[in-house]
């Protein structure tokens, strides 16, 4: 199998690359990286377009994300571990994954990228949407990664509506991208975990990518085997959800969650949540939705 992984540049997008790898040591693997900027535009116009939709105290809560994670990437240099918070493209070098950069997922050089390596699958956990040049590639179809329970959580930031909204579980949702429609097409597969007081959406959304890795490895060896089938979503079920205003800031607080908890971080970076435990990962299996993991 050939799979191409599509990644926003985000440090905690490591695991599920990392651990697919170690799961399925026989496959080829590459990456694109996009950075977090609006097709064709630059890192100051899209924060020109983007930041006045944030509330104040989400936009300083993300500042302040930033600078932490920026930070905190250093440490695994400086003592030899903690490889989940190392930079991607570092990240491919030591596993010797072809890489390709690009501020626009749909520009030649990126689709020529994707030609080229010939993917079986395209595995998305990125911010562009896709479109049919790019969807049209892969044999076996583009499964996107959604850090939210679907169709319940559809949108931007999932996993903090998840803890704004007062949901008791969250997770991460394997579905196909079969058009331009965001978070429409047919579901994969599932987890979800309980959601315990006290966490910050940085530690929830570490936590959905990992439970997503654990589900992944299975998903593409199912599609491979033509053993899926993808459960239809109902347009009419679930919310879309986009940034946060000031509200859902105030009712994250008042859940007793917050943004970003430099412990938590730390935590993460020592091993603390990597025996966390998934209450539910299934895929929708062809005969019957078996259990997995």
């Amino acid at each position: 199998m050939r799979v191409l992984f599509l990644f926003s540049d985000y440090v905690l997008h490591n695991s599920l690359l990392t651990e697919y790898v170690a799961a399925r040591p026989q496959d080829a693997v590459a990456v694109v990286k996009i950075p977090l900027v609006l097709k064709g535009k630059g890192r100051r116009e899209t924060a020109g377009r983007i930041v006045p939709q944030l509330s104040r105290r989400f936009a300083f809560g993300k500042v302040v994300e930033f600078l932490a994670l920026l930070a905190i990437a250093l440490v695994p240099k400086l003592l030899a571990r903690g490889p989940v918070f190392r930079r991607l493209r570092a990240t491919c070098g030591r596993l010797g994954l072809p890489f390709h950069r690009t501020e626009n997922v749909m520009d030649e050089g990126a689709l020529s990228f994707a030609r080229d390596f010939a993917p079986d699958v395209i595995v998305s956990l990125c911010h562009q949407i896709l479109k049919q040049p790019l969807i049209e590639i892969p044999r076996l179809g583009v499964v996107n990664v959604h850090p939210g329970v679907l169709p319940d959580f559809r949108g931007i930031q999932p996993y903090f509506w998840e803890l704004s909204e007062g949901s008791e579980v969250a997770g991460a949702t394997l579905h196909l991208i079969e058009d331009e429609q965001i978070d429409a097409g047919g579901v994969l597969g599932r987890t979800e975990f309980a959601v315990q007081a006290g966490w910050s959406v940085q530690l929830t959304y570490f936590l959905t990518i990992r439970s997503a890795s654990a589900l992944l490895p299975s998903c593409v060896a199912a599609l491979e085997e033509g053993g899926l089938q993808p459960e239809a979503q109902d347009p009419e079920s679930g919310a879309y959800f986009r940034w946060p205003d000031s509200a859902a800031f105030g009712r994250l607080r008042q859940r007793g969650h917050r943004l970003i908890s430099l412990r938590q971080l730390i935590g993460i970076l020592v091993g603390n949540f990597d025996a966390h435990v998934v209450q539910r990962s299934e895929l929708c299996r062809a005969q019957e939705r078996g259990a997995v993991g």
